[in-house]
């Protein structure tokens, strides 16, 4: 009898916790704008989905990519997206839609610079819509981590607790329940316009974020092997892969021509170990695509969002080529950063 009470009296605690915790959840957790390119995933189908990080979010404009491609996009860019968030991402899309290519454009800060494992960290995974494929997410890489993080999201927004009113109208708003982005809330500078697409105004003042330096040596096996996995579910279901990266400040790219150009070396052999094509637009000419210090807001290389229209076009026509296996890469593309960058004057 005491047993069978203990256990009753355990079930009850438990129940308690998960619905407050689920109750903190819904009070506090900001509406984020994840969720919402996941539901735009799943309604669009796209023939061409784009992964990779904030370079891309800020730097590939949808509508300008499917324009030129004269094929449907989705934008998956997502900062903080790491090779293993890409992967799920990619499953995801290919268990919900049936694109034609897929696109990774890949930071080189990402394969060197260890993940935050913090609670903070999650925005890929907590955006991620509910499924086995999360179950497996998790395991594969929440639950090495800290996890707590998956279970307790209010605590990341514990700061938030002065809105509680306001979150709670927005997630009982029609907007919400129809995945409106107007619910999130974002930097005054910043407008998303829709499938993955971020718009940066040049209101914003110039940040003096910078790149990490490319060390060889500190690069995470592990993003190379969801890089290969990623490779690899392509090809099982005859979708059509091609890495690239996307071009950043040009006084940043002078200033460190040399590591940017021993970053290029590595992926590109990593691409070509695979029998991928890869497209870093870095090593575009200024005949190709003009840019200068002003068309970014950070060091690190994040466009505003005129630049990143502009130079969509020039991105979305090489990759059209480039698939139609007509590209003359030295139409677009030099051979050697310094040579290229040499009227620029670097950052000191």
């Amino acid at each position: 009898m005491k047993k069978k009470k203990s256990f009753t009296l355990t079930a009850v605690f438990v129940a308690l916790v998960v619905v407050l915790n689920n109750l903190l959840n819904f009070m506090l957790v900001q509406p984020g704008l994840t969720r919402v390119m996941f539901h735009e995933l799943e309604t669009t189908n796209p023939d061409c989905l784009v992964l990779g990080t904030s370079h891309g979010s800020y730097g590939i404009a949808t509508d300008e990519l499917e324009s030129g491609l004269d094929a449907g996009a989705m934008n998956m860019c997502i900062g903080g997206e790491y090779m293993i968030d890409a992967y799920y991402t990619l499953q995801y899309a290919i268990k919900i839609s049936s694109p034609k290519v897929v696109v990774l454009d890949i930071d080189y800060q990402y394969l060197i610079n260890r993940h935050d494992e913090s609670i903070l960290f999650h925005q890929v995974y907590n955006g991620y819509p509910d499924s086995l494929l999360k179950v497996s997410y998790f395991f594969s890489r929440i639950a090495k981590e800290e996890y707590r993080g998956a279970f307790l999201k209010w605590t990341n927004y514990w700061q938030c607790y002065y809105m509680i009113d306001k979150t709670v109208a927005k997630k009982l708003s029609d907007d919400y329940k129809e995945y409106s982005p107007d619910v999130v809330s974002m930097d005054k500078n910043d407008v998303y316009e829709g499938k993955g697409f971020i718009n940066k105004s040049k209101n914003a003042s110039k940040a003096k974020t910078t790149v990490l330096g490319w060390d060889e040596s500190l690069v995470a096996q592990s993003e190379c092997q969801y890089i290969e996995k990623m490779v690899e579910l392509c090809r099982k279901n005859d979708i059509q892969i091609v890495f690239t990266t996307v071009t950043q400040d040009p006084r940043t790219v002078a200033q460190y021509a040399e590591k940017f150009a021993q970053a290029d070396s590595y992926i590109r052999n990593l691409a070509q170990k695979l029998n991928v094509e890869y497209y870093n637009f870095n090593y575009l000419t200024f005949e190709a695509f003009d840019r200068e210090e002003g068309d970014f807001w950070d060091r690190e290389g994040h466009m505003y969002g005129d630049t990143a229209k502009r130079f969509t076009k020039v991105y979305a026509e090489v990759l059209k080529k480039a698939l139609a296996g007509s590209l003359k890469k030295s139409d677009y593309f030099g051979e050697d950063l310094k040579e290229i960058y040499k009227d620029v004057v670097p950052y000191e």
